[in-house]
């Protein structure tokens, strides 16, 4: 039976650093769990990001390609994994999981389309700069001004819509426009929420990164500490964005309910 939760008029507010706190805690507390859920599957998908990163943009163009591809399908498979595990529970850690499904196309599809939201700010600014001719004067800058505009509505959407990331993962109907309303008056808050959760990333591998400088550490050292607090804060992110959706749509099953009506049948 689903819990029914009633949604008033007004909007909630999400509470940004309640939200932080408890990813954070949660993200160390299941820290060993979340990594077993998702072993195999993540140790191919730092695996593969390293030897992408190592050619550097100088490689091999056919190898980084498929590096490319091969993290563009493995991170739906580890992301729907951690979104049920903190929304719904589903864990059997060990198991050898490595399932690319049904559930993990549809998250794949959703975040290329939130991805796609900012493509046309960005065409617009390429083609600003592509230009640069000081005879266009007034026209490159309305070009660009205009590129600017429809790029922050484009990060504006992807924000609000983000939401729908954790909806697929527990096999909600994909509806932007329930998505938007339950939304509503926490733009700024959940877009705290995705910079909260990144900046001590950034905080940890620059300090990481000083240190095993200044001691003439191996390398070794910076690349193993670089793959574990990724993983880390890649769990920390699916929490907050998988918190956030429990607090403004509600429990698996809610937007199904919304959809459906009072009067539909539950199973």
């Amino acid at each position: 039976m689903i819990d029914l939760m009633d949604h008033p008029a007004d909007p909630r507010k999400l509470d940004v650093f309640a939200i932080t706190r408890e990813a954070y805690q949660g993200g160390w507390t299941h820290f060993g769990e979340m990594v077993r859920l998702i072993w195999l599957p993540g140790l191919l998908y730092i695996a593969v990001a390293l030897v992408s990163g190592a050619l550097g943009s100088e490689g091999n163009p056919g190898l980084r390609l498929l590096c490319d591809l091969a993290v563009f399908f493995l991170w739906p498979i580890i992301a729907v994994a951690w979104h049920r595990f903190i929304l719904v529970g589903d864990a059997t850690p060990g198991r050898f999981i490595l399932h690319f499904g049904r559930r993990e196309a549809r998250f794949l599809v959703v975040s290329i389309f939130l991805s796609l939201l900012a493509l046309p700010g960005i065409l617009i600014a390429s083609m600003t700069a592509a230009l640069n001719d000081p005879s266009l004067g007034t026209s490159a800058s309305l070009l660009g001004f205009l590129g600017l505009i429809v790029l922050m509505v484009g990060l504006y959407y992807f924000v609000r819509l983000l939401l729908l990331l954790p909806a697929v993962a527990v096999d909600e109907p994909i509806n932007a426009r329930l998505i938007l309303e339950r939304t509503r008056g926490n733009f700024w808050r959940l877009l705290s929420l995705v910079i909260l959760a990144s900046l001590p990333l950034v905080l940890v591998i620059f300090v990481g990164t000083s240190v095993v400088l200044a001691l003439g550490l191996p390398g070794v050292i910076l690349l193993v500490l670089g793959a574990l607090v990724g993983v880390f804060f890649m769990i920390v992110n699916v929490a907050v964005i998988s918190i956030a959706y429990r607090e403004l749509i509600g429990p698996p099953g809610t937007l199904a309910f919304d959809l459906e009506g009072p009067d539909a049948p539950l199973n």
